[in-house]
């Protein structure tokens, strides 16, 4: 006689083993199919994101594309310390060899970005110690096989709280002032409006007979409001550092200062940029 038992016990046997089988199988699909519906998101998210922007690269973009960032900064009469007597027509160039720099990767190089800034300011003076200005120009934006250019402008004033002479040291003067300005421009950032709030001091060397060397700072921050072609708006502030050195001649018509100018963002580079004036006296 057969030990094995009888039939039905061993068929009963045989479905329970497939049985199991079965389920293996269905619990590793269930957890393959669970593990990529929780992944999927992920996975989808990384292909149709774009890489995160440097901190601020955004309202670097929108600086550049107003006066306020993108010409150096103006060194006029109240900042030196002088009287002005009769309007003043300035023409301004600035240049950034690559605005794009905060993008490049840490190894490998990048698509360079240049900007050259061309502008003509109007100054008028509001009596011996203060001047309004008004600029128009446009922000020209290179690189390998492109170029796009965009007009700006802005109003701005400014108004001369101290002169004192100083005994000692190779300065001989001392000149602090207040200053503003409005600017507007329509850069690949969007639409953007900035208002800035600065004090220019300058130091005058020379013993004011002939041609002064007046070095000059013009710390400000600089507030702005940026509109995309998307509809999102971008509002924010940022610290700005000029920086340049002035010629001035009292018995001359013309003068000129060579400046650069810093938006503090991580990365970017500076601006540098001359002024060439006629008018003032």
């Amino acid at each position: 006689m057969d030990d094995s038992g009888p039939w039905w016990s061993s068929r009963g046997q045989r479905e329970i083993r497939v049985s199991q089988l079965d389920y293996s199988k269905r619990s590793l699909v269930a957890c393959v199919i669970a593990a990529l519906l929780f992944r999927a998101p992920a996975i989808a998210g990384q292909s149709s994101s774009a890489p995160p922007l440097a901190s601020g690269y955004r309202e670097y973009l929108a600086l550049l594309g107003t006066p306020i960032a993108s010409l150096p900064p103006l060194a006029t009469y109240t900042v030196l310390g002088v009287a002005q007597m009769s309007p003043q027509l300035v023409a301004r160039y600035g240049y950034i060899s690559d605005i794009t720099q905060p993008l490049a990767p840490e190894t490998g190089g990048h698509a360079a970005h240049s900007l050259d800034t061309f502008g003509l300011s109007g100054v008028f003076s509001t009596g011996l110690g203060g001047t309004i200005s008004a600029t128009a120009g446009i922000s020209n934006e290179q690189c390998t096989g492109c170029s796009g250019s965009s007009f700006m402008a802005s109003i701005g004033g400014d108004y001369r709280i101290l002169t004192t002479a100083i005994k000692s040291g190779p300065a001989s003067r001392l000149t602090v002032a207040a200053s503003g300005e409005i600017g507007f421009g329509n850069p690949a950032a969007g639409s953007t409006w900035t208002a800035d709030l600065g004090i220019p001091v300058a130091f005058n060397v020379g013993d004011g007979g002939g041609t002064s060397i007046i070095p000059f700072l013009t710390p400000s921050v600089a507030f702005l409001a940026a509109r995309a072609d998307s509809g999102s708006t971008l509002r924010a502030g940022r610290i700005l550092i000029g920086a340049g050195i002035a010629l001035y001649n009292p018995k001359s018509n013309f003068s000129a200062n060579f400046g650069l100018q810093y938006v503090f963002v991580s990365h970017t580079q500076v601006e540098l940029g001359v002024a060439v004036t006629i008018g003032g006296r």
